[in-house]
């Protein structure tokens, strides 16, 4: 496939096939992915590689942020689709590796007396490395699905951060997202594009 045909094909997998994926696949695929860019160049990410009884240690926290997020996923979604998404955080789908990723933790307290320049001068560092992350993690999907595996990135499981973070042993990190991946069990169809989304001007 060409880059166009990748990221229209690809998908949120949500089942998985009970088959490993190689080692220098994985490798291969997350050295190429290290080359997103960041904001000044500074790379500010680290991803953790999960397999096997971690793995299965941090499905009690995700099953955790499931329940969490239930409240707001019944104001998105009918009824079938919220016991669909509750029942996917529930094992992640058999995914066989969760690829966790991470940018520095970043202290900063904003004031009232503060000027809108100082507010966005003490914010700009997480923005920064969120955006930087969030272009990894794209990078991430479509060189999964380029190799015919499957992932589904998700961010609600920083609703129990605290206790993925307590099962990881990190401390001096924030969780950007969790991405499970392995071979896709299902073909789902394409989801709708919503809307024009692109304005030109003076063209």
């Amino acid at each position: 496939m060409n880059l166009s045909e990748i990221i229209r094909e690809r998908r949120s997998i949500r089942k998985y096939l009970d088959r490993d994926i190689p080692r220098e696949v994985l490798s291969e695929l997350l050295e190429d992915a290290l080359w997103a860019p960041s904001g000044t160049n500074r790379q500010n990410w680290d991803i953790y590689v999960v397999k096997g009884e971690k793995k299965d240690k941090l499905l009690d926290s995700v099953k955790l942020a499931g329940e969490i997020f239930e409240p707001k996923l019944k104001t998105l979604f009918p009824e079938k689709m919220v016991k669909i998404t509750l029942n996917f955080f529930k094992n992640l789908g058999g995914a066989p590796v969760l690829l966790l990723v991470y940018m520095p933790k970043i202290s900063y307290e904003i004031r009232e007396d503060m000027s809108s320049l100082e507010k966005y001068q003490v914010e700009h560092g997480r923005f920064t490395n969120t955006l930087s992350a969030a272009a990894l993690i794209q990078n991430i999907l479509l060189l999964a699905k380029e190799r015919g595996l499957g992932t589904c990135w998700m961010t609600a499981p920083k609703n129990a951060e605290d206790q993925i973070n307590e099962e990881m042993g990190i401390t001096d990190k924030e969780l950007v997202s969790i991405i499970p991946i392995g071979y896709p069990d299902q073909d789902p169809p394409a989801p709708p594009r919503k809307g024009e989304k692109i304005h030109w001007i003076g063209c």
